[in-house]
């Protein structure tokens, strides 16, 4: 087939931008005459001198909306005092239908900024006889039988944000993917991604992954399972078409003939599959894949947080008057949920130098990271990482199964004693990170004849409560298919948030040239065709027909890039949405978290 080629023409700084007059028309009559030397002799265009201190700049301010998507669904029971005050009792406090006091967790243990707060308070009295003459008294309100919490430290208590860049990369991240209890596949995160034999009548082979494949018909899937093994040119077989009668499946599932595979092939239940583009060049055509890892860049000193005003809430605030709670008050308040939406703003500009990411040049984005702290150590902490197909509707993957808190790299914590003493519960974990601490990310696909890289899944940390803490049958398999207590049922939200500083075409070049020195800083070398390749860096203030570019407000030598972040906190055992993809594309219309 004849390749399509288009001339660029002298006239476009991109491919896809427009036509500009790049030329300088000089006149051969003119009544004009040179400056002469000591006069001013720059002529300064505004437009051109903006564009250029815009794009010479490397200093950005990250800041945005978070808004916190949840709902507490978790019901159950609590020997410890100081948590039974605090429960949303499923009853009215009064021991009718609920005699064990059973209740949900309050949100202050899950929001981004608490309410329940150690604050100073002055209160003013009448100083004598004389009218309008008050004496005002300082004193101090909220709780302390557990952490105290101040409205200077609320921010920081439940949650860290961090910003973060992907400097590594992981070809060898151990992964599980599992059908049921007793049925998975072990693999590492460069072998591939994870598919499902699920139809196999006919005269093809259909397999379904958990994950968008990014494969198309016409290309290659080279195959490994327990029964396909063998030289890499012996189980790479054509892609004959991709989907099936399921809306949005051709993102999910591959159709492979049956006689590409060998007469007595075997094919399991569970395989693990790579993209390759060509055949006949399976080694340079072939994908990697691999985790990305994270390096921390801030503090948790480094941001600031605050309400937002005017947010208007789209879901209820849940809360109620208890007739009365576990220690005997009456008419005590409880909140299970509410709407929260909270910005964030880091203090100081990130400059954008000195860094290298897993490509090997400069990062075109940053991450904000966020991790869950534990301040008040009512949950298992560190947290877990997994992938959406670690995730399942009515059971709990065995990826989570035993002590696997090493694989988040959270390493920070500290331990601390309740303020009021409690027998049997001396002491709590909650984590403290450092700027430099390094944190599993997505997993990711790149191929080096497209230069880019695809997001399979990103990363999400899951985590449980304490069982001695808060009891909510969490490792009980009756409750949900799995569970022990070494794997028990939790919440899980994902932990990195790309934030796009540049942007890298979506179109590739190539020439063959040894002016190596003048070729851009992404520009790698294609054997195969003895040419160079890369994709070109856009400009600030230029976004193309499709929607490619940046066009931040800069001013005082500073970009500022905001950027909002939906924050989705899922319960694990009533989230119904994680068969494929964490959303099923089977109905779209399922949004339960």
């Amino acid at each position: 087939m004849e390749e399509k080629k288009e001339i660029l023409l002298p006239s476009k700084r991109f491919k896809k931008a427009d036509e500009q007059e790049l030329n300088i028309n000089l006149s051969l009559e003119s009544s004009q005459t040179l400056l002469r030397i000591g006069d001013k002799d720059i002529v300064l265009d505004i437009d051109k001198l903006y564009d250029k201190e815009r794009n010479e700049s490397k200093k950005y301010k990250i800041y945005g909306k978070l808004k916190m998507v949840f709902r507490n669904m978790y019901s159950g029971d609590t020997s410890y005092n100081y948590l039974q005050e605090r429960l949303y009792l499923n009853g009215k406090g009064d021991g009718v239908g609920n005699p064990t006091l059973a209740g949900f967790l309050p949100y202050d243990e899950f929001a981004f900024l608490r309410r329940d707060l150690y604050r100073e308070i002055n209160t003013a009295t009448n100083s004598g006889s004389t009218l309008g003459e008050f004496t005002y008294v300082s004193g101090a309100t909220g709780p302390t039988g557990h952490t105290i919490i101040t409205p200077i430290t609320a921010p920081y208590h439940n949650w860290n944000l961090y910003l973060s860049y992907v400097n590594s990369k992981d070809t060898n991240y151990q992964m599980t993917y599992t059908l049921t209890g007793s049925t998975k596949i072990s693999f590492k995160s460069g072998d591939g991604i994870p598919f499902r034999l699920s139809y196999s009548g006919g005269s093809y082979y259909e397999f379904t992954s958990p994950v968008e494949h990014g494969m198309n018909s016409g290309e290659f899937v080279t195959l490994s399972g327990t029964t396909i093994t063998g030289s890499t040119s012996g189980r790479t077989y054509y892609i004959e078409s991709v989907g099936n009668e399921t809306y949005n499946s051709e993102k999910y599932v591959l159709n492979v003939l049956k006689k590409e595979f060998k007469s007595g092939t075997t094919v399991p239940s569970l395989v693990i599959g790579k993209r390759c583009l060509d055949n006949n060049n399976i080694t340079n055509s072939t994908s990697e894949y691999y985790v990305h890892k994270h390096k921390l860049l801030t503090t948790t000193a480094d941001y600031i947080m605050d309400n937002i005003g005017f947010e208007s809430p789209i879901w209820e605030e849940e809360k109620k008057i208890l007739f009365e709670n576990a220690a005997g008050a009456n008419d005590t308040i409880v909140e299970r949920n509410r709407m929260e939406s909270v910005i964030y703003d880091f203090k100081e500009p990130f400059t954008l130098t000195g860094l290298t990411n897993n490509l090997g040049y400069t990062p075109t984005e940053v991450y904000v990271t966020t991790i869950f702290r534990n301040g008040d150590g009512y949950f298992n902490y560190p947290p877990k990482v997994g992938y959406k197909f670690n995730f399942h509707d009515t059971w709990i993957d065995e990826h989570f199964n035993g002590d696997t808190s090493l694989e988040t790299g959270i390493t920070g914590s500290t331990t601390f004693s309740p303020n009021t003493a409690q027998s049997g519960y001396s002491s709590f974990t909650k984590g403290n990170e450092q700027v430099g601490s390094i944190l599993n990310g997505a997993f990711v696909e790149y191929n080096k004849k497209e230069l880019k890289e695809r997001i399979i899944s990103n990363s999400f940390h899951k985590f449980s409560s304490r069982k001695d803490i808060f009891n909510h049958n969490q490792d009980q398999d009756s409750q949900y298919s799995g569970s022990s207590p070494t794997n028990m049922v939790g919440i899980y939200y994902q932990s990195h948030y790309k934030v796009k500083l540049r942007e890298l075409s979506p179109y590739t070049e190539n020439a063959k040239t040894k002016d190596i020195f003048n070729l851009p800083e992404n520009t790698k070398y294609d054997s195969d065709e003895g040419v160079w390749r890369w994709r070109d860096l856009y400009d600030h203030g230029y976004v193309d027909i499709d929607g490619y570019g940046t066009n931040f407000p800069f001013t005082n030598g500073i970009h500022y890039v905001k950027n909002d972040i939906n924050f989705y906190l899922r319960n694990e055992m009533f989230y119904s949405n994680k068969q494929d993809g964490i959303t099923k594309f089977k109905d779209k219309k399922i949004t339960d978290c």
